[in-house]
């Protein structure tokens, strides 16, 4: 009996040392991908075990594609009575991020955040039958776009497309591009059809994920 007692009593001791848990710092994107001129917010909590860290600042920092040299702050935030926070960073281009927090040494894993140009996509009717689709762009003045804007119609009603038009980006001034195609549409439509675009990243601008792919014609709607 003495012996199962003493046995009981080291793993008493014992237990509490294995069950103590370092600080924790994890974080997130709400979304990887935003448009240019959009916010990107980056999650996270951080914790001592399963108690909350509440009133800790942590900060945002970034490297800038093409992802040379040291990271910068960006932002600042405080942890709420859960530990949690959300801290919101108006990005130009791509970026890798992470958080670190001070007060507790800690540096949370990077996450990467990708920047699109912001675009506005909208159509006019040149003629009966014909109609122009337009895709304009918006950049940081630096950035030079050249892949071209791929257009997408179906008729009315239709779950997926059945025609696709390339067409190329010109500038029209510093930060600002425009792409358009003259589409006559199929008989059977009777003027009536859905659209949409897509577009890969202009190699070597930073902006957009570079193994983003375009479908050849089936897009959905």
């Amino acid at each position: 009996m003495r012996y199962a007692v003493l046995i009981s009593a080291a793993l008493f001791f014992l237990l509490p040392a294995g069950a103590q848990a370092a600080p924790k710092l994890s974080v997130s994107l709400s979304q990887n991908t935003v448009r240019y001129g959009a916010s990107h917010t980056v999650n996270g909590t951080l914790v001592d075990g399963t108690t909350p860290l509440a009133a800790q600042e942590v900060v945002l920092e970034g490297r800038r594609y093409p992802y040379e040299g040291s990271y910068r702050v960006i932002a600042r935030g405080t942890t709420d009575a859960d530990g949690k926070f959300a801290i919101k960073a108006e990005l130009d281009r791509n970026h890798k991020l992470r958080v670190t927090a001070p007060a507790q040494g800690l540096t949370s894993g990077v996450v990467q955040a990708y920047t699109l140009p912001s675009f506005d996509l909208s159509f006019r009717a040149l003629r009966p039958g014909v109609v122009r689709l337009y895709q304009r762009y918006t950049v940081p003045k630096t950035v030079k776009l050249t892949s071209p804007t791929l257009f997408y119609l179906g008729k009315r009603g239709a779950k997926k497309a059945s025609l696709r038009e390339s067409g190329a980006v010109s500038r029209s001034k510093a930060g600002r591009y425009t792409s358009h195609v003259d589409v006559t549409l199929p008989t059977g439509w009777h003027g009536a059809f859905r659209y949409a675009s897509c577009f890969r990243p202009s190699p070597s601008t930073g902006m957009g994920d570079p193994g983003a792919k375009c479908p050849k014609l089936k897009l959905t709607f």
